[in-house]
């Protein structure tokens, strides 16, 4: 049992990165394409449908196509193969023989629309609203990069802190993109350690920069500001300011410092290894 475990946790501490990686990627993909994709591709189908009522026989078979292409129903034809809400449309749409012209006309409609989602499904056209959000995500970035742009946005943003419901919620996830997203990373420069939260207990931590004007020059003595990474998760944490005097510089990288963070303190460099632990003595 213990060897299954032991070869379990490595197999999935080699497999979680990808698979994690994957998921992102897919939830990024699904995120854009839902949100801005989809409506994207039904405004370019109805440009299609505005050029040509219904796709050219060329491009689509209408009796084999919307069986292929077509939303899945739980129904089957005597033939045994099953339908779609598509195929209905086009071959089983009582409509389309009324005598009424707007029952019949709406009934045409209905399966000209029909023909052109199998055409997209069929040439996986979808992709391409997806694309054109790519493109105009892009462009929005572009264009608030000029001075216009950031000019116009401010004051959008100014609108909508404005908003009682929106003030209490964008600010907050603007935070978070900002610094997920934001160009300008935070950079540490070295690998320290501190006495934090109380003396005698040392914290590892990342000078990040300067201390705020205003410390520095109520305190006689140099500070830096350092930020405390949480374990398992470094990109949470406490900012503390305190005299360079007080902190210990460690010989580490970065890298080396947020993994000895993550791991618990188990990953750590050789050159900082101070060894095993003693063996606890044994008592009475």
């Amino acid at each position: 049992m213990d060897e299954f475990r032991r070869f379990f946790v490595r197999g999935l501490a080699a497999l979680l990165p990808t698979l994690l990686t994957i998921a992102l990627i897919t939830w990024a993909y699904h995120l854009i394409n839902d949100e801005f994709g989809a409506y994207i591709t039904k405004g370019v189908m109805v440009v299609c449908k505005g050029i040509r009522d219904r796709p050219s026989e060329f491009f689509v078979d209408e009796e084999n196509d919307p069986l292929n292409y077509g939303t899945k129903l739980e129904e089957w034809d005597e033939l045994g193969q099953q339908l779609t809400s598509e195929y209905k449309l086009i071959h089983m749409n009582p409509g389309l023989k009324s005598p009424d012209p707007k029952i019949k006309r709406r009934a045409e409609v209905n399966r000209d629309d029909a023909l052109w989602r199998v055409a997209f499904a069929k040439y996986r056209l979808h992709l391409l609203g997806f694309l054109i959000a790519i493109v105009l995500i892009y462009s929005v970035g572009f264009f608030l990069a000029s001075f216009y742009g950031r000019a116009l946005w401010r004051m959008a943003e100014g609108v909508l802190t404005r908003i009682p419901l929106v003030r209490a919620i964008y600010p907050n996830i603007k935070q978070v993109t900002d610094f997920l997203l934001a160009e300008k990373r935070l950079e540490y420069s070295r690998v320290v350690v501190v006495e934090y939260p109380r003396r005698g207990t040392w914290s590892m931590g990342l000078i990040t920069g300067a201390p705020m004007k205003r410390v520095q020059e109520a305190v006689k003595e140099e500070l830096v500001t350092v930020f405390i990474p949480s374990s398992p998760t470094p990109v949470t944490g406490y900012v503390i300011q305190v005299a360079r005097a007080d902190i210990i510089e460690l010989d580490m990288s970065i890298d080396d410092g947020l993994r000895f963070t993550i791991s618990g303190g188990v990953i750590k460099p050789d050159s900082t290894n101070a060894g095993e632990l003693p063996e606890k003595s044994g008592g009475g």
